[in-house]
């Protein structure tokens, strides 16, 4: 949503979206909306909705620019001295999509009394009656910090190019995952002792490393290049299977089925985890080898291409999720339950992979539980323990060693391990019920009882 401007068409299809797929929806402080809850198998469908609008993806998921946030500016507001919404949507157009060590924030306001807070951006203009004042290295967060004054009165064009030049320095030279203010405050001081920022003016105005063309040239190409990854999700049919829920089959299993939702005034959202040791934490099967006995046979699941390399995927094993692992860095199959213990979210196949100590392990993407491949134990010091199972490769099919569905179903099923929301739970279904007690009258309540329904 391009500086915050939506037309009364696009909000009817977030609307009419929101709805269809039960979604949670909320416009943020940065002038974005966010629709929660759902599915990864409902996100090309949702994006196909929404492009057809004329909505492209945010950048939320990466570590790119955001938002340009802006105020309405001189076109409704009698304070404005620039039409800072059209800036913002100019600015935002220009850099979405460009990768960055991290995230990056922006915004525009039409005056001195700052509605858009452009001074706690990484960078942000403040429109003046002779142009706009460029601050860079600004942000909010745990640590706020004070963006600082590159540049004063400058046309929207010049605005442009010293941000094109102050992003690609960032770009090349900052760390991974440090965002401008950090970076910012590391620079060399300037000739005349001013602090980084008279460095930035010195590189960024006054060419004085001699780079400022190519760092032009570079930005301009992340310009040229950029395209809509979502778009292209929903136009590819091979990028589009990859959000498929399970590999080996087109059944889904709803998120209503996996956890429980609960009213929001009016919506859905999820129901809370409850706390590390209460029921329906660190789960625990009734033995590591509860399955040691059982009869087994090779089930095939899919082909070697259906599963891409290095990451995980999910196939339905009855009511079953089981996570399979194509680790092609060390030429190794492994598959799992799918549900971490920890919280019981079905969620092990999107964690990362990697090894420790040489013992390749999956990382939950929730809370970074690390999982043995090879054992399934809990590694860090922690005691819990997730379910594994064979898997062999014969022409080109993937198989995986497997009890009966029943037997799988009565430890991992997942109508079995849904998480609930209550504050007692019986996980067991086994509690007896308390008996009943015959309630007392109270007869001073009942009469006014009656004087209030009279009223009313």
């Amino acid at each position: 949503v391009p500086g915050g401007e939506l037309t009364p068409q696009q909000l009817v299809a977030l609307g009419v979206t929101a709805e269809k797929y039960d979604l949670y929806s909320k416009i943020t402080g940065a002038q974005r909306v966010d629709l929660f809850g759902a599915s990864k198998h409902q996100l090309p469908d949702i994006w196909e909705d929404l492009g057809k609008a004329g909505f492209e993806s945010g950048h939320a998921y990466g570590k790119a620019l955001r938002t340009v946030k802006s105020c309405v500016g001189s076109t409704w507001c009698r304070y404005g001295v620039q039409d800072s919404v059209s800036f913002a949507v100019r600015v935002e157009n220009r850099y979405k999509g460009v990768r960055s060590p991290h995230k990056m924030k922006s915004a525009v306001s039409g005056c001195a009394r700052e509605c858009a807070e452009a001074q706690g951006k990484d960078f942000g203009m403040i429109a003046t009656e002779n142009g706009y004042n460029l601050y860079v290295g600004g942000n909010g967060g745990a640590y706020p910090v004070h963006a600082q004054l590159l540049a004063a009165d400058i046309d929207e064009d010049t605005v442009l190019k010293y941000l094109d030049r102050y992003i690609m320095y960032y770009i090349l030279t900052g760390d991974r995952l440090e965002r401008t203010a950090v970076w910012q405050a590391k620079l060399p001081s300037g000739k005349n002792g001013g602090g980084p920022i008279e460095h930035l003016k010195e590189v960024i105005i006054e060419d004085s490393l001699g780079i400022c063309d190519e760092l032009d040239t570079r930005m301009q190409y992340l310009v040229d290049t950029y395209h809509d990854e979502w778009a292209e999700v929903v136009k590819d049919p091979v990028k589009r299977n990859k959000f498929k829920q399970f590999v080996n089959t087109d059944v889904n299993q709803e998120k209503d089925e996996l956890i429980d939702f609960i009213d929001m005034r009016g919506q859905k959202r999820p129901a809370d985890w409850p706390a590390d040791g209460e029921p329906q934490t660190f789960w625990k099967p009734p033995s590591d080898d509860v399955f040691s006995r059982s009869a087994k046979s090779w089930v095939k699941v899919g082909t070697v291409d259906q599963f891409a390399p290095n990451v995980g995927s999910t196939i339905l094993y009855g009511e079953s999720q089981i996570a399979v692992f194509n680790n092609a860095k060390r030429g190794e199959w492994y598959a799992t339950q799918n549900m971490c213990p920890h919280k019981q979210a079905f969620v092990l196949s999107q964690g990362i992979l990697g090894d420790a100590s040489g013992e390749a392990k999956v990382a939950c993407p929730l809370h970074k539980k690390n999982f043995s491949l090879e054992t399934g134990k809990e590694i860090g010091g922690g005691d819990l323990n997730i379910l594994s199972f064979s898997v062999k490769i014969e022409n080109n099919g993937v198989y995986v060693e497997l009890p009966s569905e029943e037997e799988v179903d009565a430890i991992l099923g997942t109508a079995g391990l849904r998480v609930m929301q209550t504050s007692c739970t019986d996980v067991s279904g086994d509690a007896l019920p308390l008996p009943k007690k015959a309630k007392k009258t109270n007869p001073i309540g009942k009469n006014l009882k009656n004087i209030v329904d009279k009223i009313f």
